[in-house]
């Protein structure tokens, strides 16, 4: 079953999203905090997660790195009532799936979050990975940098991912590929040429790595 955990401090909207997503035959945990929420992930596992972007503490968007420590593959989407291109550029930067404007219907929300989980299960499924490795290779901005250059490039040797991530340090560098490729993100074809595998390019095109 799909679990699904709301974190809305509008009690009335927190009912009917609860109801709504309810008929729809999901397991439905509703807090009314960010923090509460992030204890309720510390606690059990969900597949998606709905955050308020304003609420009293911590706002939904700084909850986002919390959760995808607690687990990287838990979709994320924003819910809020003050939706600007700029609002859903940095939710979708500090990692947000998706951005949902109030007031929506029940359909765009059940749409909502049927495309976010089937996107991240893909991600599960792409191959058979660590989340842990995954959300450490996407923390450092490093690894995020040889993940875009591969992204561009397609393939490149080893010496050429050095010059244009700016690294003089090889062993350094090394370090960082190894962790690239224990995370499934990237691999070496029979050249020897870094390139990224399909896992990582579905990382690279669902997430902004800026």
């Amino acid at each position: 079953m799909i679990r699904i955990l709301i974190a809305e401090d509008d009690h009335e909207l927190r009912r009917n999203m609860v109801d709504i997503l309810e008929l729809e035959g999901y397991q439905v945990t509703d807090v009314d905090s960010a923090e509460a929420a992030i204890i309720a992930c510390e606690q059990q596992s969900y597949d998606i997660a709905l955050l308020d972007l304003v609420m009293s503490g911590m706002t939904g968007v700084e909850a986002i790195s919390n959760l995808r420590q607690l687990n990287a593959f838990m979709a994320v989407v924003i819910v809020t009532a003050y939706a600007t291109v700029d609002t859903a550029v940095d939710a979708m930067k500090k990692g947000a799936d998706s951005v949902i404007t109030k007031p929506f219907n029940s359909v765009e929300l059940v749409v909502t979050i049927k495309r976010s989980i089937q996107e991240k299960q893909l991600l599960k499924s792409t191959s058979d990975i660590d989340p842990d490795s995954v959300y450490s290779a996407l923390a450092n901005s490093l690894r995020r940098d040889t993940l875009k250059q591969l992204g561009s490039h397609k393939k490149l040797k080893f010496m050429d991912l050095c010059r244009l991530v700016g690294v003089e340090d090889h062993t350094k560098f090394n370090f960082h590929l190894r962790q690239l490729k224990k995370a499934g993100l990237v691999t070496q074809n029979e050249n020897k040429v870094y390139i990224l595998t399909n896992t990582g390019q579905f990382v690279l095109q669902n997430h902004n790595l800026s």
